[in-house]
């Protein structure tokens, strides 16, 4: 209660509680706040600090891992709520140890359920798919963070007013379901 006191007084006192934030142009807090994805309400939000040295390398890197976490986030929660609506595959899962596609529950509760050798594609998978889009590819061979050279045949566009609405869309969707994943996961 004291500190909003205080922010209040400073407020009234000096106009604001950091002084004209105009005034800080060099400052390396303001080396990102007009990238993409800084958007209203918070604008540029990085409350751990992990930019505040401005290397932009290191930007571009956690801002590639963002869309790839979003992306794969989007698919986990399409995943998570699509066998709810419209049911499981018919059939079995593991033939050779009865299991079911029925059998495996949502959530957290189907990782006891899948067999060592279900566990053993997916990760496959994910390695294959990592290797070959080439790991840090976008942010190493300079392009834009998230661009793996596919142009997605309905989003794709050369008008750059929509490519960065649609971008900051993905960005904020992203977000949204990293959020949303974990929820449905502790629900």
């Amino acid at each position: 209660m004291m500190a909003i006191i205080g922010m209040f007084f400073q407020d009234g006192l000096t106009g604001s509680a950091w002084g004209d934030w105009a005034l800080y142009t060099a400052s390396p807090l303001r080396a990102f706040e007009n990238e993409l994805g800084a958007q209203a309400p918070l604008g540029f939000f990085d409350p751990l600090g992990l930019s505040s040295a401005g290397d932009k390398y290191a930007f571009m890197r956690r801002r590639s891992v963002e869309i790839k976490h979003g992306r794969i986030c989007m698919l986990a929660t399409l995943g998570y709520i699509t066998p709810e609506v419209t049911g499981k595959f018919p059939g079995f899962l593991s033939p050779g140890s009865g299991l079911k596609f029925a059998d495996v529950p949502n959530g957290l509760a189907a990782i006891g359920k899948v067999p060592a050798a279900g566990w053993f594609q997916i990760f496959s998978w994910m390695a294959f798919c990592e290797v070959g889009a080439g790991y840090d590819a976008d942010v190493n061979e300079k392009k834009d963070p998230g661009n793996m050279g596919w142009r997605p045949p309905l989003l794709a566009t050369d008008n750059p007013e929509i490519k960065k609405r649609r971008l900051a869309s993905e960005l904020a969707n992203g977000r949204l379901a990293m959020m949303a994943i974990i929820g449905m996961f502790f629900q």
